[in-house]
């Protein structure tokens, strides 16, 4: 997934799991969560449910990619799943302008 993020503006996110048939299914243990680039997003994971985080831009814009890691395995061992996520950090709504000259001076032609 692809998601674009305004500076001064977080998102909830949720990983969720299937099997193969796409039925609903479990991971063994907590989900982790990183950022490819933590001075452009962070990640908080939700102190409630592993699953769940907030993406919050940190730094200047840029892309990150935000990956969710879980162990598949039910048993014994461990089976690395990881789900990744490609965010763009964008400027945010425009707040103020500037009015800038183009080129230099020059004098009002004839008629």
């Amino acid at each position: 997934m692809s998601y674009s993020l305004a500076v001064g503006m977080q998102v909830h996110v949720k990983v969720s799991y299937v099997d193969a048939a796409g039925n609903p299914a479990v991971v063994d243990g907590d989900v982790t969560w990183s950022s490819s680039d933590d001075t452009v997003a962070a990640v908080f994971v939700s102190s409630n449910d592993s699953t769940e985080a907030v993406i919050r831009p940190v730094g200047p814009v840029g892309q990150v990619q935000i990956l969710a890691t879980a162990d598949a395995d039910l048993g014994a061992g461990v089976r690395e799943l990881v789900t990744p996520m490609d965010v763009t950090i964008v400027a945010g709504e425009a707040m103020s302008g500037a009015i800038e000259p183009t080129g230099p001076a020059e004098p009002i032609p004839s008629k």
